[in-house]
């Protein structure tokens, strides 16, 4: 069975997408290299901070410098996701949609933080943010490292 799934259209800022195509778009950009399980890693972040904040995925996902696909400038996310499309696009959306309404396993164990800690590192000279804690992570998954704070 074909999975259809909507192009996204960027006339509209990511502000007024609603809000399942702005988690899959944040999924697809922050792990369209990753397996499944890592973007169902992903989408699980955003359902365990909505949990936890009482806050909307939308103002969960647009809150600055919480995930970087977002961070401006937005350009390249936005020219990203004029191209979506194939496996990794409809996995994003299906990681998204199995968050959202709990349809899949969380695999990071109730994480509410990731990050890469090689790319991470590089960008910062080889250090990591101080609210990273080695004695909360709760799953690593492909290139990124899961932390329940």
């Amino acid at each position: 069975v074909a999975l259809i799934v909507p192009r996204v259209s960027i006339i509209a800022p990511p502000e007024e997408w609603d809000a399942l195509t702005l988690w899959a778009s944040t999924v697809f950009l922050e792990a369209s290299g990753e397996t499944f399980e890592g973007m169902c890693a992903i989408s699980w972040v955003i359902r365990c901070r909505m949990d936890r904040r009482k806050l909307s995925a939308r103002e969960i996902i647009l809150q600055p410098f919480q995930f970087s696909c977002w961070n401006p400038p937005r350009h390249r996310s936005e020219a990203r996701l004029i191209s979506a499309e194939g496996a990794s696009w409809e996995n994003a959306w299906k990681a998204s949609s199995g968050a959202l309404w709990r349809l899949l396993p969380d695999p990071t164990d109730g994480a509410d933080h990731y990050l890469n800690e090689a790319l991470t590192k590089k960008i910062r000279g080889g250090t990591l943010p101080l609210w990273f804690d080695p004695e909360k992570v709760t799953a690593k998954i492909g290139a990124h490292t899961f932390l329940r704070l």
